[in-house]
């Protein structure tokens, strides 16, 4: 598969990852008043580090001799979900704070709206590429 793929890949598994994120951090704000409810939230995790991620994006991996090893382009995104069993907010044992919550979604959201943003820029160069530049 083209790396240039692979990158659209990657972040299409990372809006998975939000809406997942959006989804349990919703169920929190919405057991705020249940007794013993333990919040829980979205690990995210890249099998590249982020400086290695950001320069390759930049400037791509060239594969000069045949035993070089072939670059992994597009890093997995994974993602899974934790209890949070740390904390007690109230003396029912329930630990969701909804102003922290609600801090959570937004800062999820500013996260979502940057990768459709990455998403739209990537197609459009891909669609820059197919028409020669001339749409």
């Amino acid at each position: 598969m083209c790396w240039v793929f692979r990158v659209v890949e990657q972040l299409q598994q990372g809006l998975g990852a939000a809406s997942e994120r959006h989804t349990v951090l919703s169920n929190n704000l919405a057991n705020a008043n249940t007794p013993g409810f333990k919040r829980s939230d979205v690990v995210i995790s890249n099998t590249f580090d982020s400086e290695f991620r950001e320069r390759l994006q930049r400037h791509g991996v060239a594969r000069t001799h045949p035993k070089h090893l072939p670059s992994r382009r597009g890093a997995e995104v994974g993602w899974r979900v934790v209890q949070d069993y740390s904390t007690t907010m109230r003396n029912d044992g329930n630990n969701v704070d909804p102003d922290r919550e609600m801090a959570l979604v937004a800062e999820n959201q500013l996260y979502y709206q940057s990768l459709i943003e990455a998403v739209s820029r990537k197609l459009r160069s891909i669609r820059s590429a197919i028409t020669e530049g001339r749409g």
